[in-house]
């Protein structure tokens, strides 16, 4: 068993992304409430055949000379066996029986046609511009709304912190459009609704890929092998995975004979607009001479210093020379402005300057353990990790994470920061105690007696005059 979901990409943003959370947010009220009303629905319904097929089965007879059509009931196609009874080919037409039976199917159809999906999706056969809109809203099962959405936060935040929430919510929307057109062109005789974000998504996917294709997107991965499970993330740069998902689609519809239960086009068209118009933005200039000047005065109103929204400006068109003495300028001015130094960490990074880059990451990490920002400490932590630069903290550091872990009850994490703790720091201060809680952690929340036992061990080995049961 193997899988991996993205969880987010490693640019931060300057601001909330209030709007990205609002389409969250409208996206999960409208998927409990067509839920619940679709449950209802499908209950009716299997009352309705159920009534339909206790009639038909009084004329069994007739079944059991249809191989056929017994082999598609139990296949569960009820559709097909009501056609054949609405033409007479089971129920004589004449009989009581046959007319109960179609007043029953005819409620059964009335009803069916009242589908929430029916009435909020778009069908490309009845084009309605408003159920265009309405479909984007609409998630068939929770899976399909948790998929859709976990690529929404991915990308939409940097979006909206780039192009202010008016151009993201048009994008958004527009993208959402495009991508069903694109999927009717393709099936102009369909009859069934398309419904889901994925479309609008794209989109704002296409306009990331351009934008943010240095940026890495940070991925979970669970695989089991040999009985044993492994979990942890890996970051990819956008440029290069977001293409992958683009051509993955392209094959996907490619394969697929027909329309599938995916809108394979719709995401593929979804995903182009996006991509030409951040491409668009960019080269006319758009970006920079209407975008940015209403991007800068929202953020005035944060009152963001002069030389961090240069620094921004610079980064954002990737002159990472000129924004350095601009973060540096920052740092001066505001010692413990997270933002910069966690920026000016990533530019010496990239550039070699290891020392450099451990210093601001050091400062950065220190900030956001007194801030206790559970978003940022988790954030850099995954960032630490990947670059190998967690055995460069502090010795206080290293303690004060593993007890933030333990702290919101993530206690995996804990266990290893306090083991990372005891490596490192062997003569250190306080390397009995965090021996003592990788004990308790391992008896007490993680029921591993044969790791506490061990821990213990180790405790009464090196620390014998340290109180422990």
């Amino acid at each position: 068993m193997f899988f991996f979901i993205p969880i987010g990409s490693e640019e931060g943003v300057r601001r909330l992304p209030y709007l990205t959370i609002g389409l969250i947010a409208v996206n999960l009220v409208i998927w409990i409430i067509t839920n619940s009303i679709l449950n209802n629905q499908v209950n009716e319904l299997e009352k309705l055949q159920e009534q339909l097929f206790t009639i038909v089965s009084e004329y069994g007879y007739n079944l059991l000379e249809d191989p056929e059509m017994m082999e598609r009931l139990f296949m569960g196609d009820f559709e097909s066996l009501n056609e054949k009874v609405e033409a007479g080919g089971i129920i004589p037409l004449d009989s009581y029986d046959y007319e109960r039976w179609q007043t029953t199917y005819n409620e059964y159809k009335e009803k069916r046609s009242n589908f929430v999906f029916d009435q909020l999706g778009f069908k490309p056969k009845e084009f309605n511009l408003l159920k265009i809109l309405s479909s984007m809203f609409v998630h068939a099962n929770f899976f399909h709304l948790l998929g859709n959405m976990i690529f929404l936060w991915m990308v939409g935040c940097n979006i909206e912190d780039d192009w202010s929430w008016k151009v993201f919510l048009g994008l958004y929307l527009i993208s959402g459009v495009v991508a069903c057109l694109i999927h009717a062109a393709v099936f102009p005789k369909s009859n069934i609704p398309l419904i889901g974000a994925s479309g609008a998504i794209a989109g704002v996917m296409g306009a990331f890929m351009i934008r943010h294709y240095k940026t890495k997107i940070r991925f979970a991965y669970f695989f089991w092998f040999f009985f044993k499970p492994f979990i942890g993330t890996f970051a990819i740069y956008a440029g290069i995975v977001l293409p992958i998902w683009f051509l993955q689609q392209i094959l996907l519809a490619g394969w697929s004979a027909g329309e599938t239960g995916t809108a394979y086009y719709a995401h593929i068209g979804g995903f182009i607009f996006g991509a030409t118009i951040s491409t668009s933005f960019r080269f006319l200039g758009i970006e920079k001479k209407y975008i940015a000047p209403m991007v800068e005065d929202s953020f005035e109103k944060l009152k963001l210093s002069q030389k961090m929204k240069e620094a921004y400006q610079k980064l954002d068109i990737g002159d990472t020379s000129a924004a350095m003495p601009l973060l540096l300028g920052v740092i001066s001015e505001e010692p413990y402005n997270f933002d910069a130094r966690l920026l000016l960490a990533r530019i010496y990074f990239e550039k070699g300057h290891q020392n450099d880059a451990l210093l601001m990451y050091k400062k950065a990490f220190e900030i956001i353990l007194k801030r206790q920002d559970h978003d940022s400490i988790k954030s850099l932590y995954e960032e630490l990790k990947e670059k190998n630069m967690l055995d460069k903290l502090s010795e206080k550091n290293v303690y004060i994470l593993a007890s933030y872990f333990e702290k919101i009850e993530n206690y995996e994490e804990a266990v290893k920061v306090f083991g990372l703790y005891v490596y490192l720091f062997p003569k250190g201060n306080v390397r009995p105690k965090a021996i003592y809680h990788i004990y308790q952690l391992f008896k007490d929340k993680l029921n591993n007696e044969i790791m506490a036992q061990g821990a213990l061990a180790y405790l009464n080995k090196l620390y014998p005059d340290f109180p422990a049961p």
